[in-house]
């Protein structure tokens, strides 16, 4: 015979396996709301270093001055936007996106003291105010926002950071080796609603495995873009008399780097099958609740007899 007891107690830790199954997710992606800092007054030098693996390395050196606002920097990476066609609208059909991967993200001050970092998957389209992941479930846009520094500082207070971090896609094949074009040109000339105000890049410093074939960048002030300077080995570029926001391409022979190439991945699940999905997930949870509530309230009167 099987005690009804052991069975209520059965039912009461599936009961509770189901009900931890939703609750702790939820307590985990429910934290302290992450709010954006600010990517104004921002002064940048920067260091792309390409790596035999076809990884980029950046150093960014950054001065930073806090306004009346006392809210910390933020340095946005781009991370996903579809491979073709706009950017800038949202769309029902999923395609195939140009993405990138980045890692090791440390900051210091210039004394090599660590600074507090704190990072953030979010879509460009619909800042988070939340503690959940990536807020943007219509759109194909992907960033990771970098914020450095204390908060609530005065106006006027000045700070200097050392930030690192690896580009992992940055690279793209070419018939003659590689080609690097960071930050993404694309995302870097829709300079709209989508995207973030370009920050100021004072010089950028590119050094490669291999000797350099072709170097050029584009600067962008407003909704203008114009060539920038080019010279030196290693590369070296200037957005001219003023700072500007900045995209630099160079060639590079395929010697020396092993692996590389541009990144893709499918788009984020669409917004019609995500709510298909939750849907069914709900409706599978209640029909287990139902199951052992109605068990509980039947009080199991299940016996097995033992066999003649």
């Amino acid at each position: 015979m099987v005690d009804g007891r052991v069975m209520r107690i059965v039912a009461l830790a599936a009961l509770a396996l189901a009900v931890g199954g939703v609750a702790v997710p939820l307590v985990r992606d429910g934290g302290e709301p992450f709010y954006p800092g600010r990517t104004e007054d921002a002064q940048v030098t920067a260091q792309y270093e390409i790596r035999a693996d076809g990884a980029v390395d950046v150093t960014e050196t950054i001065d930073y001055e806090y306004n009346r606002s006392g809210l910390p920097l933020d340095r946005i990476v781009h991370l996903r936007r579809p491979a073709e066609g706009p950017i800038d609208q949202q769309v029902s059909e999923r395609g195939k996106d140009r993405v990138w991967k980045v890692t090791d993200v440390t900051a210091t001050d210039r004394s090599g003291a660590p600074v507090p970092v704190r990072t953030k998957v979010l879509d460009p389209a619909l800042p988070p105010m939340s503690g959940t992941g990536n807020d943007g479930w219509d759109s194909r846009l992907s960033d990771l926002l970098i914020q450095l520094g204390e908060d609530n500082r005065p106006a006027g207070h000045r700070v200097s950071y050392v930030l690192r971090y690896r580009v992992h896609g940055a690279l793209d094949k070419t018939a003659d080796g590689y080609e690097l074009n960071w930050p993404d040109p694309v995302r870097a000339a829709e300079n709209s609603w989508v995207d973030y105000p370009q920050v100021p890049l004072h010089e950028v410093r590119v050094v490669a495995p291999t000797k350099v074939t072709t170097a050029s960048c584009t600067a962008y002030t407003e909704d203008k873009q114009t060539p920038c300077a080019t010279k030196g080995e290693p590369t070296v570029f200037t957005p001219g008399r003023v700072p500007a926001g900045m995209t630099v391409k160079v060639a590079v022979p395929a010697a020396g780097i092993t692996d590389g190439g541009a990144e893709y991945d499918g788009s984020p699940l669409s917004l019609k099958l995500k709510i298909l999905l939750i849907a069914v997930g709900v409706v599978l949870f209640l029909a287990l609740v139902g199951v052992v509530a109605s068990c509980l309230i039947r009080g199991f009167p299940l016996h097995l007899r033992p066999r003649a």
